[in-house]
């Protein structure tokens, strides 16, 4: 039974088969049927669709325990360990997908002596991307996907790249496998015992003769030992059993020789025949499935059916109003019309309003000033006493004209000739009266 290996299961009912590898891969789990998810058809891959081959999660995740990644990568992070589906299916959280892609890429290149600096968990998703593709093909890697696939932080094109720097990083590390050491079993291989199986008298008395033959070769065995043991008993022993208690002794015994296995889960039989159950159970269940689905089809075509007469007639009984509501709503459109158009009018209007008032305030302010112009007395104050400092100046000028002619004449009598004493008596009163 350890040899056996299941190798394919086909269902006949559905459009595609799926195939499975080896049981041991699957650690005795039947989730991948029960959740609609591929299984694998080898070990490092798994069919979608029976058309593309991606690499499979639990290979990633083998080699990544054989790099010690718990301890190398998943500690010094402070983040929890990868499921077998991490990277297959969207998380709840994208970006932390994301950037937990990003920490173990940057960690597989530093393990396979490639510099790769690990980005922020707020860089540009887009330009990480890029970076990543740039250094898959720097070392050696034939990466035919575009950037963006490596975005999502799930699919195809991050298993291909994480199965890639797996695979490197194993030969940088010069990890190698071992044969595998097979346990020697100490206890011989018992046989599938039939639970339902009984021992029923008829078979205990076409047995008998052989158990009895079985019992007189044991005894005469038994009988030779003593004999060669003791050799002073030459006597032969024999030995009576009575058949009817033979009988009744065995009825009495067979319950409690009967073995029964426990069944095992890492057991692929017992998988095999849960896969038969759960089909059987989903072939009964479709069978009243599909009644009631055809039911139920019915009903809804009979109530659409229902609902598009029953509004053909309300259509009918209300075309009437529906007339009227056209030609309301035409008015109503004419009149917003008219609205507008008015409504730019009156805009309009305001603004040469506006406009018209600024012109008459301006108008009010002049004429304004020109009233406070001919009421105010201050310019009459201001010319007159203007005109008496005109005057006053005036004056002194024809004072200070006389004094000069005075003294010309003065100077031009001098060189005439003496003057007299009327002369220079004349001048003193002249002086006199200007207080000169």
């Amino acid at each position: 039974m350890s040899n056996t290996n299941l190798s394919t299961i086909s269902n006949t009912n559905s459009s595609s088969n799926v195939n499975i590898g080896p049981l041991s891969q699957y650690s005795g789990s039947t989730e991948g049927l029960a959740s609609g998810l591929p299984l694998a058809s080898g070990r490092n891959s798994v069919s979608i669709s029976g058309n593309t081959v991606v690499p499979n999660m639990d290979d990633i995740l083998d080699k990544l325990n054989c790099l010690d990644y718990v301890k190398q990568f998943i500690r010094p992070n402070n983040i929890i360990p990868f499921h077998r589906f991490y990277f297959t299916a969207p998380a709840v959280n994208s970006n932390e997908q994301f950037y937990r892609f990003v920490l173990l890429t940057s960690w597989l290149l530093k393990v396979s002596n490639h510099a790769f600096e690990p980005a922020g968990q707020f860089d540009d998703p887009n330009a990480v991307s890029a970076n990543i593709a740039a250094e898959l093909k720097k070392a050696g890697i034939q990466f035919d996907y575009p950037p963006t696939k490596l975005k999502q932080g799930y699919g195809e094109a991050v298993l291909f790249s994480l199965q890639s720097l797996v695979d490197m990083a194993m030969v940088s590390t010069k990890f190698v496998f071992q044969k595998p050491i097979h346990k020697i079993d100490d206890y011989p291989e018992e046989a599938e015992v039939d639970v339902d199986a009984e021992v029923t008298t008829e078979d205990v008395e076409d047995n008998t003769p052989e158990v009895e033959e079985d019992e007189e070769m044991y005894m005469g065995a038994m009988q030779s030992e003593k004999v060669s043991s003791d050799t002073k008993s030459l006597a032969p022993t024999s030995i009576k059993i009575d058949p009817s208690e033979w009988k009744l002794e065995v009825e009495r015994v067979t319950p409690m020789l009967k073995v029964q296995i426990p069944n095992d889960n890492k057991d692929w039989r017992v998988h095999i025949e849960q896969i038969n159950h759960h089909q059987k159970t989903i072939q009964t269940c479709m069978t009243d499935t599909h009644v009631q689905l055809a039911k139920l089809h019915s009903e809804i075509e009979k109530t659409l059916e229902k609902i598009v007469s029953r509004e053909k007639y309300i259509n009918t009984q209300f075309e009437s109003q529906i007339d009227q509501y056209r030609t309301l709503q035409d008015q109503s459109s004419d009149v917003r019309q008219k609205y507008n158009v008015l409504s730019s009018n009156v805009s309009e209007l305001t603004n040469e309003l506006s406009r018209i008032s600024e012109e008459l305030d301006s108008v009010k302010s002049r004429m304004d000033d020109l009233g406070n112009g001919m009421t105010d007395s201050k310019p009459l104050v201001g010319i007159k006493q203007g005109l008496a400092r005109l005057k006053t100046e005036t004056k002194q000028m024809d004072l200070r004209i006389g004094v000069i002619e005075h003294t010309l004449l003065h100077a031009k009598l001098k060189n005439k000739g003496p003057i007299g004493p009327d002369a220079n008596s004349f001048s003193a009163q002249v002086l006199s009266f200007f207080n000169l």
